[in-house]
């Protein structure tokens, strides 16, 4: 099974598709090289600083740990992002030659893909499990969810991912053949005959990741919401009794408001977190439906091209998803955004004391 590609208005085209060739290519220019190019990188960038910022930290705790998984994971989709703009440019604008054979890169690569995405998805959906049983149970949380396990958890679920599709993949060929349209050679995948039987187990595996971490982290967005509901109304009452006893508010009021304030800093992050990566992926729980309900919306279907455009908002967004939670972090959690001023503060510091 060959698979070719057709990616440039010069490249004549007989499917019937509400989107005309010329406007696919310059809204795919326009999205996987120019604007998830941009947010891939700003997602590395801004990752690499969580990580940092997330180190320095001096306190541990299993939030601080679950942040830490989540920005290495975004950092990965980042760099995944990157890899991906760099084969598009070739794809879009490379002669036909190298266009091609691009092709079967790319689609490799977004095998790669989808295993660095699941590595996401699981480490916010243990993000918010964490906080919520921190809710529920704080004293027993850490014994339970410590950094080691949870690493083993998605490295686990990680790992049958890259079975499953290393499985389908197997017998595999990439070779050099020659293009009856265009009379080039290129390079070309052939697919074992069992590659659509063995691949469904990727699909339902990374199905059932998929939608049990967006049902997770969307229930533990309400639950969160409601916890923090509770503990401002639980708060407001404890000033108000602190007020009426000054004694009480200066033995022991001052630690106790520092210690719920900042639990309230982590469970508003969390809850921020989740409701980003709900927005952020639910697109693509809609466009897996719609492959299944529509007929010919699919990458082979007669409205090839819808369906591409709609994958590449969807893939946008989830790059997307991995660049926003630094400016959560700076907003909601005073101890980083008080670690991130050291830390590129001293940087910005001693570059100064060099050049004098």
């Amino acid at each position: 099974m060959e698979l070719s590609n057709s990616t440039s208005p010069g490249v004549p085209d007989t499917k019937q598709d509400i989107i005309s060739e010329s406007t696919h290519w310059i809204m795919a220019v326009t999205f996987r090289v120019c604007l998830n190019t941009v947010v891939s990188i700003s997602a590395v960038i801004t990752n690499i600083i969580n990580v940092i910022v997330f180190q320095r930290m001096n306190i541990s705790s299993c939030a601080k740990e679950s942040f830490l998984i989540l920005s290495i994971s975004d950092c990965l989709v980042g760099i995944f992002g990157n890899i991906l703009g760099v084969l598009s440019a070739l794809r879009y604008f490379a002669s036909a030659h190298i266009r091609n054979s691009m092709y079967a890169l790319y689609v490799l690569l977004m095998t790669v893909g989808t295993v660095v995405n699941m590595a996401s998805l699981l480490s916010t959906a243990v993000l918010a499990v964490v906080r919520c049983c921190s809710v529920v149970m704080p004293f027993q949380v850490k014994k339970i969810f410590t950094a080691r396990r949870q690493r083993i958890f998605i490295l686990l679920a990680t790992a049958i991912m890259v079975g499953t599709n290393a499985y389908s993949l197997v017998g595999t060929q990439i070779k050099i053949a020659t293009n009856t349209n265009t009379n080039m050679s290129e390079l070309v995948l052939i697919l074992h005959p069992k590659y659509l039987q063995r691949s469904q187990y990727t699909d339902i595996y990374r199905g059932i990741i998929f939608y049990l971490s967006l049902f997770t982290v969307s229930i533990c967005f309400v639950g969160l919401t409601i916890a923090l509901q509770r503990s401002s109304k639980f708060r407001k009452e404890l000033s108000s009794q602190m007020e009426r006893n000054e004694e009480s508010s200066r033995n022991g009021g001052s630690k106790l408001s520092q210690v719920s304030r900042r639990e309230i800093q982590v469970i508003k992050i969390v809850i921020l977190v989740s409701a980003v990566f709900t927005v952020t992926n639910t697109p693509a729980m809609i466009i897996s439906v719609l492959r299944q309900t529509v007929p010919g919306l699919s990458k082979i279907g007669t409205f090839s091209r819808v369906f591409d455009l709609i994958v590449m908002c969807v893939e946008g967004l989830l790059l997307l998803s991995a660049t926003l939670n630094i400016a959560i972090y700076l907003k909601y959690n005073t101890m980083y955004y008080t670690t991130f001023l050291e830390v590129f503060r001293r940087k910005k510091h001693m570059r100064n004391v060099q050049q004098c």
